[in-house]
């Protein structure tokens, strides 16, 4: 099972690189924050476990649709928690798959109800090797940030 992480995590690795040539000639790039909430199974309960997570992230989109998108942040129980992956944005929908390093899992993820301002995102998670949770499935709210350049003339 590692040498199956080993694997994706190289693909994606060769896929982030090709995506990075594509967006030399960026056409979209969005600061968010985002707030989580889900359930994970976890291999020792009999039960799903409650969890949360706020993060801060970037999203790129070029004028082929194609995305590259991370994100980083506090989560609950975990302490800490981040994403990176690679997809293609469909009209207004955005879908993602991609590997968060801990707790370690492969996502597939998906934006709906979107707007210039925010948008809901759902995900399901799975755990491919024998460590911890089986996976999960979390639903959460993305707020785009638009920063705006404050231009200073000292005279």
């Amino acid at each position: 099972m590692k040498k199956l992480i080993l694997c994706f995590s190289l693909s994606l690795f060769f896929i982030t690189s090709n995506y990075g040539q594509e967006f030399s000639k960026e056409e979209s790039k969005n600061t968010f924050l985002e707030w989580n909430f889900g359930v994970a199974l976890i291999e020792e309960e009999n039960f799903p476990f409650p969890g949360a997570s706020f993060l801060w992230g970037k999203t790129y989109i070029n004028e082929k649709d194609l995305i590259f998108e991370y994100q980083v942040g506090f989560a609950f129980p975990t302490l800490v928690t981040g994403k990176i992956g690679v997809g293609k944005r469909f009209n207004n929908t955005n879908v993602v798959v991609g590997v968060r390093p801990w707790p370690t899992t492969v996502y597939l993820q998906t934006s709906f109800s979107t707007t210039k301002e925010k948008s809901w995102i759902a995900s399901i998670e799975g755990n491919p090797i024998d460590f911890g949770s089986i996976g999960n499935i979390n639903v959460g709210y993305r707020w785009n940030i638009t920063l705006k350049k404050v231009k200073i003339e000292i005279e």
